[in-house]
């Protein structure tokens, strides 16, 4: 009678803990147009109850938004439907999601990777041992040449493998004069990575001395590098117009230290192709529109540069600048977000179109989705909806 009853207080524990697909949490508000008469841009829904993001969220070939949340990975449709919740077994910090080929989302954190099926039932996992060493096993995945591989750069190594999780090669060293090596180097860790079509490039380096960027191609050899300084941020973004684009927060800046935009041409010999230097010391990752307009933040300004030469174009103060900008090209807009809940939509001239409050800081970057509306969660785990137009 005891076992059974252990057995039932067992059951009924599982049931209450359960967590079935479709029924992430979540509460779903609309707000009808007619409720919204005179405001410069329409909200159509908030899925609110969700975390807070731990990495930009992307859009899937299926239409279903994929938001990154701690330990975490939720699915979301275009209706604000949680459609499921993925646990991750990859650490309890993840980065931002990468595509396959095939549709499968891929994580990684705490030396590993993780696939999630488009169903959102675990794949394979990939697991590189760290030992005890120092550094920073940041939680950082990027594709890059070769079919579909995938790169993980860790402290000690870059790793290739492919979308069925199995190893294809290793890049045993950073630094030439440090040896091949199987154990973390003490101290270092990688800043970012980005790919493309024609090599991987990884900014790597220890806190208080230089950080290098490097460009390896597709075997796994270290095309070349390119030492950046002692920097506390650096993002790369692999334009798709042929550039890797660079920015570099130094730790220390001063009147000759300051925070740079680069360019660089990834088959060249890691000379950057031109410059751009402000006075602020928290620059984003940019983002290119289709006219060949490079687009940057710090926390008090947005920058529009000509891709091709560095030269600017116009700046806009805005303060409390806390996300990334992100182009729509559709409707000829920039969109950024603040600390304060605002997002802000500026035309190609530089004025400001738009501005909406939401409920929380943007500090991850809004999403132009496939079917032309405007995905923004804040950081207090709402997820909005807008029509841009």
């Amino acid at each position: 009678m005891r076992k059974a009853a252990i057995l039932l207080l067992c059951f009924s524990l599982a049931l209450l803990f359960a967590v079935p697909a479709g029924a992430a949490p979540g509460r779903l508000t609309g707000f009808p147009a007619a409720g919204q008469a005179g405001q410069p841009v329409r909200l159509l829904w908030q899925l609110a109850g969700l975390g807070r993001p731990s990495a930009d969220m992307l859009m899937g070939t299926n239409g279903l938004l994929y938001l990154p949340e701690g330990n975490k990975l939720t699915a979301v449709n275009t209706d604000g439907r949680p459609v499921w919740e993925a646990p991750l077994a990859v650490g309890n910090q993840t980065g931002r999601p990468v595509f396959g080929p095939a549709g499968s989302i891929f994580m990684s954190g705490n030396a590993a990777v993780q696939e999630i099926k488009t169903s959102g039932a675990a794949g394979w996992s990939f697991q590189v041992y760290q030992g005890a060493g120092g550094g920073n096993t940041a939680a950082l995945l990027c594709g890059g040449p070769g079919d579909g591989l995938l790169y993980l750069p860790l402290p000690d190594a870059l790793y290739a493998l492919n979308v069925a999780g199995r190893y294809k090669w290793a890049l045993l060293s950073w630094n030439a004069a440090g040896g091949y090596t199987t154990k973390t180097l003490s101290g270092q860790e990688i800043l970012d990575c980005a790919g493309d079509s024609g090599g991987v490039y990884v900014i790597y380096g220890r806190r208080g001395d230089n950080y290098t960027l490097a460009a390896i191609d597709a075997a796994g050899n270290i095309r070349w590098t390119r030492p950046l300084g002692d920097v506390k941020s650096a993002h790369l973004f692999a334009g798709g117009d042929g550039r890797l684009y660079v920015t570099v927060n130094p730790a220390q800046p001063g009147r000759i230290q300051k925070s740079t935009v680069y360019a660089f041409d990834p088959a060249g010999d890691g000379q950057p192709e031109w410059s751009f230097r402000v006075n602020y010391d928290d620059l984003t990752t940019p983002a290119l529109s289709a006219a060949g307009v490079l687009y940057v933040c710090d926390s008090k300004r947005l920058y529009a540069l000509d891709a091709r030469d560095g030269t600017e174009k116009w700046d806009l103060q805005l303060l409390n600048i806390t996300s990334e900008p992100v182009v729509d090209d559709t409707h000829n807009l920039v969109y950024v977000g603040s600390r304060d809940g605002y997002v802000f939509a500026l035309d190609a001239s530089g004025k400001t179109a738009w501005e909406r409050k939401l409920d929380g800081a943007v500090s991850r970057r809004p999403l132009v989705g496939a079917d032309g509306y405007l995905y923004v969660i804040t950081d207090r785990g709402s997820l909005y909806k807008l029509a841009p137009a």
